[in-house]
């Protein structure tokens, strides 16, 4: 493991093994469904897992409910979600992605790694749940974008989480155009030009 990345986080035994076994699930699935690119596979735990871990010491305390959409192999849902449960198993988690394949081995996941996760099966328009306190989303869409997608799911006490790339500050300002937020960027420790966006005070720009 990547010290660097690993160097705020308390990671127990028993979250680093349901990581583990994520990634053998990602490495077995990925026979028969795209999850993440052929030349990834055997680097998944520095790729996508360690880059997912550095997103966790800044969440909030204790969300009541933790949503991610576009979610995809589950990067960052599952990640997040292994070390959301360590500290709460009481939080809910929800997971959303439209593919049935995608979403089967999500299921998968959560069964295999005793995380008592939902997942839909549908785009995250279509999630029918009340606003929650955290949501991420990755390789999915622009930022503004992606607030328009979960529009229904946000209010003023969200954080969002939105690893980027070196494009971000277009995203950015172009997001500013319709959506009135508060934003921090949080350099990536596992890529260059890349940021975690954390996105708070949500609002849509009324004309």
């Amino acid at each position: 493991m990547r010290n660097d990345v690993l160097d705020d986080l308390n990671v127990s035994r028993e979250t680093i093994d349901r990581l583990r076994a994520y990634e053998k699930l990602v490495i077995k699935w990925s026979k028969t469904i795209n999850l993440v690119s052929r030349g990834d596979l055997n680097k998944i735990w520095d790729r996508h897992i360690l880059d997912c871990m550095q997103i966790y010491p800044h969440l909030p305390d204790r969300p009541a409910g933790y949503l991610d959409f576009g979610s995809g192999g589950g990067f960052p849902a599952v990640v997040l979600s292994a070390f959301l449960f360590e500290k709460d198993p009481t939080i809910k988690i929800y997971l959303a992605e439209s593919d049935g394949r995608k979403a089967a081995f999500l299921r998968t996941v959560f069964r295999e790694i005793q995380i008592p996760g939902i997942v839909f099966t549908e785009r995250v328009q279509q999630v029918d749940l009340p606003p929650v306190d955290l949501i991420s989303a990755r390789a999915v869409a622009a930022v503004s974008d992606l607030f328009s997608m979960a529009e229904t799911l946000i209010n003023k006490e969200t954080v969002c989480f939105f690893p980027k790339g070196k494009t971000w500050k277009k995203e950015v300002a172009e997001a500013e155009k319709k959506w009135h937020f508060c934003c921090e960027t949080i350099k990536s420790q596992t890529q260059s030009e890349a940021v975690i966006l954390k996105l708070g005070s949500i609002e849509r720009v009324r004309i």
